[in-house]
């Protein structure tokens, strides 16, 4: 269990550290929603709110993690309406109704992380 946060630690760190090149690297004409990783534990999300974007409001199966690097993203979920900035970091519980809107004028640039639930290996 220590080794799995430490290694969920790292990968966190890492994606703060490249974010910013990889925010700064493309257009603001240009969005960009684009799987970094996948694989059984985790799948990552660099994503891109134009001005004005707006999710549908939807849930997820797996616990996810939105780490915000440029912008200033609208989260709304059963516990209210939350202006989130650069840096912040939020947990959203599996199964959390939740809606991203993107209510400034710039574009907002984030990661999104998805914990896989570990799969049950088949005894042979």
């Amino acid at each position: 269990m220590i080794a799995r946060a430490t290694g969920s630690g790292a990968v966190i760190g890492a994606l703060l550290l490249c974010g910013s090149f990889i925010a700064h690297s493309a257009s603001a004409q240009e969005t960009l929603d684009k799987v970094v990783l996948d694989n059984d534990s985790i799948q990552i999300w660099f994503l891109t709110f134009s001005p004005g974007e707006v999710s549908q409001m939807h849930a997820n199966a797996e616990p996810e993690i939105g780490i915000i690097l440029e912008g200033e993203l609208t989260l709304i979920t059963p516990s209210g309406r939350e202006i989130l900035k650069p840096g912040d970091v939020r947990w959203l519980d599996p199964y959390t109704p939740h809606e991203a809107r993107n209510e400034g004028t710039a574009p907002v640039k984030m990661w999104a992380l998805t914990l896989k639930k570990p799969k049950k290996e088949v005894a042979q």
